[in-house]
């Protein structure tokens, strides 16, 4: 019964979790001694430190003229602020700032209540249908029904309403994020709507009305679709991997950058590179190929695993790698405080500046020397000769996001494979790596990216997607339009 709902609502708890746990307060002495912060309401106050810790933490603010435009505007909106007389709305006056970056890694956390929900779902398909995917037992008769308004309002209406209020790479991935965002009574109430009950209003005439209710009370009723044979359903595993002998195909599901060496305290994990190893090796003793990575589940996680995985199916020294840009600020340091023996040609960083990620002198504590492996980091093939010689194939999705959207462009510009499937959420030339805050005066919790990933393929920077090589329907509810065409294309005559 709450499978379906973990699955909709887990990254917002996820969130909630990291959040408490690495968000440290703002200060900064010098604007907490301005006349502007000592006359200020609490919401101007922390107006001032977010406002501060964006432009000097996030890579966009690096560029002095858009530095200069964010400066321009802090008189206006510290005039706005005084205005402001909930928690709530300034929240939402944060996150129609920190959506303008595009960028689904810096947002406010301004959920408070995640209990209470609609128990509705949404499928977004092209356009304009907006067709209901889940809702409550007592509600099973709208299952599959095209929703044309709510509260009134058209859904193109709402979801533009919206758009502010998510932080997103791109529209996919605004898409993917509203629909679980829907369901929770916080966001109507940041809309500025009925946070008690929906009025749907249907594209065949006929209405209804879903009250809000407590999560626990939550009977799933979902459009059935036929995943009796579906091989790429979702499985409830970080990674693994299946050989299909008759077919000849190696199918592996890599749902989440994260193993045991990433979380050492959870030895029940397995090890990605033993994995890789294992899989490696029953595929050449049984003369399996080709190889299928899919990552059309996988939000993200630690990059490095993706390291692993290119590992084996390209030489390593000859893969090119990201360019990675990194702002160095005070809340970096109290997230990683070694970057503080970081040197450029002998010179300590300096607060707001950027830095390529690879020029840093040295540093015992952050460097990574891959020829003296050892088990406390990911233990990566570099033997030429073991790298994989046969076709790879990768499954792209609309979940593929942040870590996952790396590996796929890796992949697409070392000419490593094919991809197939549908758009990802992520860009291919991102920001990244969250840092956490709080904002000391109104507890307000935001994430900030620090870190700007560059492709190699510089011609193709500015790309929204990563365009597949193959486009599929991964939503079909009838065929697993993927495994067909591996099959049909890849598998053994």
């Amino acid at each position: 019964m709450g499978r379906l709902l973990l699955i909709l609502v887990a990254p917002i708890v996820c969130m909630a979790v990291c959040f408490g746990q690495n968000a440290p307060k703002l200060h900064n002495e010098e604007i907490e001694s301005s006349k502007r912060y000592q006359k200020g309401n609490i919401y101007q106050k922390d107006l001032l430190l977010y406002l501060d810790m964006l432009g000097e933490t996030h890579p966009y603010y690096a560029d002095e003229a858009n530095r200069a435009k964010l400066n321009k505007r802090v008189k206006k909106m510290y005039k706005e602020c005084a205005k402001i007389d909930n928690t709530r709305d300034f929240k939402a006056y944060l996150q129609r700032l920190a959506s303008q970056l595009h960028d689904g890694h810096t947002s406010i956390y301004y959920w408070e209540n995640l209990n209470t929900i609609f128990p509705l779902g949404l499928d977004i398909d092209g356009d304009n249908p907006y067709i209901i995917n889940i809702t409550s037992e007592e509600h099973r008769d709208l299952l599959g029904k095209e929703v044309k308004a709510i509260n009134g309002r058209p859904v193109k209406e709402i979801l533009a309403m919206a758009r502010p209020l998510v932080s997103a790479d791109n529209d996919v991935n605004f898409e993917k994020l509203v629909t679980q965002y829907l369901m929770l009574t916080d966001f109507w109430s940041m809309l500025c709507m009925s946070d008690k009950e929906l009025c749907l209003t249907f594209a065949d005439g006929s209405s209804a009305t879903i009250p809000a209710i407590h999560k626990s009370n939550l009977k799933i009723a979902q459009l059935q679709r036929n995943t009796a044979n579906r091989v790429t359903a979702q499985r409830g595993v970080l990674f693994d991997y299946t050989i299909f002998e008759e077919e000849g195909i190696c199918y592996m599901q890599f749902n989440q950058f994260a193993d045991r060496v990433t979380h050492p305290n959870y030895p029940q994990l397995a090890r990605f590179d033993d994995t890789m190893r294992d899989m490696m090796a029953e595929m050449e003793a049984k003369g399996i190929e080709p190889l299928v990575v899919d990552l059309q589940y996988n939000g993200g996680g630690n990059s490095s695993l993706g390291t692993v995985l290119l590992s084996w199916l390209q030489p390593y020294k000859e893969t090119q790698n990201v360019d990675v840009t990194l702002r160095y600020s005070d809340l970096l340091c109290q997230h990683y405080p070694y970057y503080q023996n970081f040197t450029v040609e002998g010179k300590p960083l300096e607060r707001g500046k950027t830095y390529d990620l690879w020029g840093f002198d040295h540093s015992k504590d952050y460097e990574v020397n891959y020829e003296k492996q050892d088990s406390t980091q990911h233990i990566i093939n570099l033997d030429p000769e073991r790298v994989f010689k046969g076709n790879v194939i990768f499954i792209q999705g609309k979940d593929s996001f942040s870590s996952a959207t790396l590996l796929l462009t890796l992949a697409q510009d070392n000419g490593i494979g094919i991809i197939i499937g549908e758009r990802a959420g992520g860009k291919p030339c991102h920001y990244g790596d969250i840092l956490y805050c709080t904002l000391p005066n109104t507890e307000t919790i935001a994430t900030v990216s620090h870190k700007y990933f560059i492709r190699p393929n510089r011609a193709l920077e500015h790309a929204e997607y990563i365009e597949p090589d193959v486009v599929l329907d991964l939503d079909n509810p009838e065929r697993d339009e993927a495994w067909e065409w591996i099959v049909e294309n890849y598998g053994k005559k």
